[in-house]
């Protein structure tokens, strides 16, 4: 597992539990993460975003709480769908309007 998927992951947990306001501790040891579900989401993300350099990964995590406004906690595989990088879309558009 590389450094970069550890981040993505880790900032997958920071963001989606900070935003329902619960406690949350970042992942040291990854021993093992690899046969875990989780890896393969992680791994895709970690495609995205190599291919977008662009896209803020900690925006991207808060974006679907950002417009949903919703307290449920989104799976990893969530942010794998189209609708996330539509969320992220709308989130960026929400942003740009905001700040004129």
């Amino acid at each position: 597992m590389t450094d970069f998927e550890k981040r993505i992951y880790n900032s997958y947990l920071a963001v989606t539990r900070s935003m329902n306001n619960k406690p949350f501790r970042l992942r040291k040891n990854f021993d093992g993460f690899e046969d875990k579900p989780e890896y393969i989401y992680v791994k895709k993300l970690a495609n995205l975003f190599n291919r977008h350099h662009n896209i803020n990964i900690d925006d991207f995590f808060r974006a679907p709480f950002t417009i949903y406004q919703d307290p449920e906690i989104y799976s990893i595989q969530f942010y794998t769908t189209q609708k996330a990088i539509k969320v992220y879309k709308i989130h960026l558009n929400k942003l740009k309007t905001d700040n004129n």
